[in-house]
């Protein structure tokens, strides 16, 4: 099945215990418009007392974008769309259009609108890591948010912001220190986990590689059900 295809099965029964679909399905449109050509990663974020709170819109720091990157906004655990450069009320009641039948085509295009961000960069990324290896990064997104459409954030952590997953990449990946570094997503249930560098790389020393993977033929669905196998036990 295709993320589409999940998202409208989630759409179906919107189950309590995964909430987050949305605010995931959205910020995987997000990712496949502005991670490769703008250097606008979606990261997940928390706050401290709540837990979860949201995915962040930001720019990664590259050799276009200058240390001070930008916060555009997040979507909410809900699945809102909250466009932080705007005064007054930042947010698009998502949720609400998505329980009332909003088709997804008008879900995704007022999400998008609402951030109003650049179709096109004011630079060229041309040399910077996130343009040359973005769809590795974009296809471990796109993994992540399908297992999100099938767990909520009480059965299934989910990580990829670099507060949240620095020090593991520094304890697993022998390649840390490398320019630009693309970043890892952490799954984690219980006392399972599993790192994938946003390469593709599996960083339990295995050599395993999700965009190799991918390359020689096994789909995205193929790919969630052995992440999910892993985590899950």
């Amino acid at each position: 099945m295709s993320i589409d295809q999940i998202f409208s099965a989630w759409r179906s029964v919107r189950p309590s215990h995964s909430s987050w679909g949305l605010a995931w399905y959205l910020a995987n449109e997000f990712c496949k418009r502005y991670y490769a050509s703008h250097g606008i990663a979606p990261f997940v974020i928390s706050h401290e007392g709540l837990g979860y709170y949201g995915i962040l819109l930001k720019e990664v720091a590259c050799g276009v974008n200058d240390e001070s990157a930008s916060d555009f906004g997040r979507m909410t655990i809900a699945g809102d769309v909250e466009n932080w450069r705007l005064k007054g009320d930042d947010r698009l009641y998502t949720s609400t259009l998505c329980g009332n039948g909003e088709p997804t085509e008008n879900l995704v295009a007022g999400a998008i609108k609402h951030m109003a961000l650049p179709a096109k960069p004011a630079k060229s990324h041309f040399n910077c890591r996130h343009k040359r290896w973005g769809a590795s990064w974009q296809l471990c997104f796109e993994v992540a948010a399908c297992l999100a459409l099938k767990y909520g954030p009480h059965e299934l952590e989910i990580w990829n912001h670099p507060i949240h997953v620095e020090r593991l990449i520094r304890e697993s990946d022998p390649q840390w220190a490398m320019k630009q570094h693309p970043g890892a997503f952490l799954f984690r249930s219980d006392e399972r986990h599993i790192l994938v560098a946003g390469d593709g790389r599996v960083l339990d020393g295995s050599n395993r590689n999700i965009w190799d993977l991918y390359m020689n033929g096994v789909g995205v669905s193929q790919l969630v059900a052995t992440i999910e196998a892993e985590i899950r036990g």
